[in-house]
């Protein structure tokens, strides 16, 4: 075989060869492939690996036990000073409320003057009397302590018309209160009252006392052993 045959076949086959290629270049060109993030490992979830005692939950429990029940001590300590703040204010108001109203030796007289009708109502303790506060004498058993507490001044020409006792207890207090009423044929000569029980009963000490006229005059004194005289009219 010479040597010129045998470069001719070379460039030959190469030529064929190059050829086979571009043809296959051009049925399938060349597309990357996609390459994918890589994911991340999992992470996996970490357990505590000291469990708790249950000599620790049994401490914890006692202490929140101890806790609750020294706030429900707190909680009783301020009902109970709360409750005692009550009681000594409800036994201040007690003591207040009785307190004027009701004061051994001392009374409330109040007149009232309606065409010839004079009514005169007193106020008093059952002491002023010489009466125990447990009494257990009835309201129409008490009208008789009427007699001799008061004594119209005037020319008036006044009959005693009714006589009336009421009786009230507050705890271990009691008062009454009597009711006088006259029939005068002269009202107009009134001068006033004369409050006789300064003598009639020496427990009488004060009388605070008031007078309401017909024609809405008024007068008021507070009366005493030594001036037991109520003025009617200003």
């Amino acid at each position: 075989m010479s040597l010129s045959y045998g470069r001719g076949a070379f460039l030959s086959l190469a030529g064929m060869g190059l050829a086979l290629c571009v043809a296959c270049s051009a049925e399938q060109p060349y597309e990357p492939e996609a390459t994918e993030a890589a994911a991340p490992p999992p992470v996996e979830a970490v357990e505590d690996a000291s469990p708790v005692s249950d000599t620790e939950a049994h401490d914890d429990h006692d202490d929140h036990a101890e806790h609750d029940a020294h706030a429900d001590h707190d909680d009783d300590h301020d009902a109970h000073e709360e409750h005692g703040d009550d009681d000594a204010h409800d036994h201040h108001e007690d003591e207040h409320a009785g307190g004027e109203a009701h004061v051994h030796g001392a009374a409330e007289l109040a007149v009232t003057q309606e065409n010839n009708f004079v009514t005169i109502s007193i106020d008093a303790p059952l002491a002023n009397f010489g009466l125990s506060e447990k009494t257990k004498k009835k309201s129409s058993d008490l009208e008789k302590y009427a007699e001799g507490l008061t004594e119209l001044m005037g020319n008036a020409g006044c009959d005693l018309v009714e006589r009336s006792a009421d009786l009230r207890r507050s705890g271990d207090h009691a008062a009454m209160t009597l009711s006088i009423v006259w029939d005068c044929r002269r009202p107009s000569q009134l001068d006033g009252l004369m409050f006789t029980g300064f003598e009639t009963y020496d427990a009488f000490e004060t009388v605070e006392a008031v007078y309401l006229g017909e024609a809405g005059e008024t007068a008021s004194a507070v009366l005493t052993p030594e001036s037991p005289f109520l003025p009617f009219g200003s």
